[in-house]
This record gives structure tokens, C-alpha cells and sequence, in this order.
């Protein structure tokens, strides 16, 4: 028997308490304003919020990830 299972998408979870910090709202009620359960003014607020925090930590960590990388190559 074929089971169909939905995978779950991974949140930033950093990205996610930021958001709770600043907005007040649930961890679920952000998740599925990301996701698009959940419309209206606000949830276009946080999805977008989401997305530029998002991104911005996925650079800074690639960020560090070259200076550590080329940190290791100079000391070799």
C-alpha cells in the first residue's frame, strides 16, 4: 500500500522567533500565513518579512561560510 505523505517544509526557526518577537502572533498562526492558510493584510506582511529575513540570513551564512573557508586555505 502506497501511502501519499505530504513532506513538510522546514522553517527558519530563527527567522520565525524574530517574527514572533516583533508581531506577537503564534508560531502556527505565522507558519500558515508563510504557507498561505491564512490571508489578509497582516499574513502579506509577515510572508514578505519572512522572505527578506529569510534571505538575508541565507547570505550573511554564505557570507561566513567563504571567510571560514578562506581563512582554513590561508593557514594551510
Amino acid at each position: 500500500m502506497d501511502k501519499n505523505i505530504k513532506s513538510q517544509p522546514s522553517y527558519n526557526q530563527d527567522v520565525l522567533k524574530i517574527i514572533k518577537e516583533k508581531h506577537g502572533y503564534s508560531y502556527d498562526y505565522i507558519r500558515k500565513s508563510i504557507r498561505g492558510d491564512r490571508t489578509g493584510i497582516i499574513c502579506d506582511i509577515i510572508k514578505a518579512e519572512y522572505k527578506r529575513l529569510d534571505n538575508e540570513y541565507r547570505i550573511v551564512r554564505e557570507n561566513q561560510a567563504k571567510r571560514l573557508k578562506k581563512e582554513k586555505d590561508n593557514n594551510k
